[in-house]
């Protein structure tokens, strides 16, 4: 993406001006007090990046660690204050997720790390900060994705104000009017209909590893035990298409049908609700592994290595 600058008649037009939104000075040419100008706008420029830009913004300060800087963040009703972190512990060789939770906020100091993806919102809720992809023992600045935007831009499903007090101190039926019942108002063969896939990677450290597909319950996370139809592919790209390797077949579970040999599968779980993946590849690489039930698709990524 090119973003087009400012022509040289619209850079020369501001000279001497002021922006009115942040009462910012451009220099004119000759100026005698030119080096103090230039002093003044630096110290505006680190105002406001420090304001927002930089508040719990991930950075490198290790070969295989990660700091965090200080910053503010609201949990409900309560806003905290936090100090910040450094010398946190990466996994080589795989991509880290890196998060706040209610407990790491009420901390100040303490963060979240997996490397199996971000956790549900209904389930942990958290504020995504960063995804780092680390790789032979380090990592550079450019692989460090910073996700503070997701939790600064993040759809609030349409409610507003005056829906969020009714809910707080309303009536009960105004209140029933407007959220979704909790898990013990919810019959449980309705919540058995509506499954999601827990995905997880393994790597075994001599070019194999395997991944474990378990159904479970959206509410609660427990598995669903019971026999159900997966399809589950393997690929080099995020939830991207199937690519053969020298071995994907199912270990637990039955195959239903081969879409791709070594590649793309249709299995029936088995009675617990779970599948589980054979994988040997041939190159050292991070692979994905994408399973859908009822036209949803869930992923895991999963570094092999020891080729």
């Amino acid at each position: 993406m090119t973003e087009l600058p400012l022509t040289d008649a619209e850079a020369n037009a501001l000279h001497g001006t002021t922006d009115s939104d942040t009462d910012f000075k451009y220099h004119s040419p000759g100026e005698a007090s030119y080096f103090t100008e230039g002093q003044r706008q630096r110290h505006r420029l680190l105002t406001l990046a420090k304001a927002m830009s930089n508040s719990l913004r991930v950075y490198r300060d290790g070969a295989l660690s990660f700091g965090v800087r200080p910053g503010g963040a609201g949990d409900g009703g309560a806003v905290y204050a936090c100090e910040g972190s450094a010398g946190n512990a990466l996994s080589d060789d795989a991509t880290n997720y890196i998060y706040l939770t209610s407990s790491d906020l009420a901390a100040g100091n303490t963060v979240t790390v997996n490397t199996t993806g971000f956790p549900l919102q209904s389930q942990t809720p958290h504020i995504p900060l960063a995804k780092i992809v680390t790789s032979a023992g380090g990592y550079g600045c450019d692989d460090i994705t910073d996700l503070r935007s997701a939790s600064a831009l993040a759809l609030l499903s349409a409610m507003t104000a005056a829906d969020a007090n009714t809910l707080v101190a309303g009536s009960a039926s105004n209140a029933d009017a407007l959220h979704i019942h909790s898990i013990a108002g919810l019959d449980e063969a309705v919540r058995f209909f509506l499954p999601f896939l827990q995905v997880e990677g393994t790597n075994d450290g001599d070019g194999t590893g395997s991944a474990t597909i378990q159904v479970a319950d959206p509410w609660t996370g427990d598995p669903i035990a019971g026999h159900w139809r997966i399809r589950c592919w393997i690929s080099t790209g995020d939830y991207g298409a199937p690519v053969a390797q020298t071995d994907f077949s199912v270990t637990t579970g039955t195959q239903l049908r081969q879409l791709t040999a070594d590649a793309d599968y249709e299995v029936i779980s088995d009675e617990t609700g779970k599948v589980v993946m054979n994988i040997d590849t041939a190159a050292n690489a991070t692979f994905y592994i994408m399973a859908e039930i009822d036209g949803t698709i869930y992923r895991a990524s999963i570094y092999i290595s020891g080729n």
